[in-house]
């Protein structure tokens, strides 16, 4: 089966190379002709009972193209979406990301903090301005540590505290999560572990799989309370356990 998540881009040819080094036979990878995205726009319908996706390239969920930002994301959205409120995703934090989301207004801004990598060559004034924009974000806890001493701040709840989050999920792997939020103005951390552990067949994808369920339910939520954080944790490891227990970062 073709795999079709590789961009034309520099990221895409550093991940065959990568293939390539290991051992492994990248006759059968197919590039996809478009860039690799760098950014998902969400709008929740709860009337079509799914989400319309819209971003920069193409859906990796329809393979089919939407708006056609390509490398100039626009400083106002088309008017049939200026009433609705937009859910941003990002795990990139290039100016171009900065830009849009300084400009674009009714949005909730979800960004995927993975690897140090994807942070490590800014500033620490330009990682504070770009994740105040952030109403949700998850963070890996091998990237915890490197985080708070680059932004100079000694924990989870100064982070928290400092963007003005709605939620904080830190992802620990096999031991769980830990969401932070605000229930009447007051701190709260839960600890999440789940009850049963998959025999991991390939990590790729877990991460997303289990970013991509804590939005869906973050975006239909009334309120984020310890019910919620509950119900989000057992259906987005069931998520990852789902993604783990299979060949691929994809279920089809």
């Amino acid at each position: 089966m073709p795999l079709e998540a590789l961009g034309n881009d520099e990221e895409g040819r550093i991940a065959i190379d990568s293939l390539k080094r290991f051992g492994v036979n990248t006759d059968y990878i197919r590039i996809d002709p478009h860039p690799t995205n760098i950014m998902n726009i969400i709008i929740p319908n709860s009337t079509l009972g799914d989400d319309t996706i819209i971003h920069s390239w193409y859906s990796p969920i329809t393979n089919t193209r939407t708006l056609e930002f390509r490398n100039n994301l626009p400083t106002s959205l088309p008017p049939e979406l200026l009433d609705k409120e937009i859910f941003v995703l990002l795990d990139k934090f290039e100016t171009i990301n900065f830009e849009f989301l300084t400009h674009i207004k009714n949005k909730k801004v979800c960004l995927d903090i993975g690897h140090y990598r994807f942070i490590e060559h800014f500033s620490k004034q330009y990682l504070t301005s770009f994740f105040k924009h952030a109403n949700l974000i998850q963070l890996n806890y091998h990237v915890c540590d490197l985080l708070f001493e680059r932004l100079q701040i000694q924990n989870e709840f100064e982070f928290f505290d400092l963007l003005g989050l709605d939620l904080l999920v830190i992802t620990k792997g096999k031991k769980g999560a830990t969401f932070i939020f605000k229930d009447n103005h007051v701190f709260k951390s839960i600890d999440q572990s789940p009850e049963i552990i998959a025999k991991v067949c390939d990590s790729s994808g877990a991460g997303d799989a289990f970013f991509a369920t804590v939005i869906k339910e973050y975006a239909y939520a009334s309120r984020i309370d310890d019910g919620f954080i509950t119900n989000t944790f057992m259906i987005a490891n069931k998520a990852s356990r789902d993604v783990i227990s299979a060949m691929g970062s994809r279920r089809i």
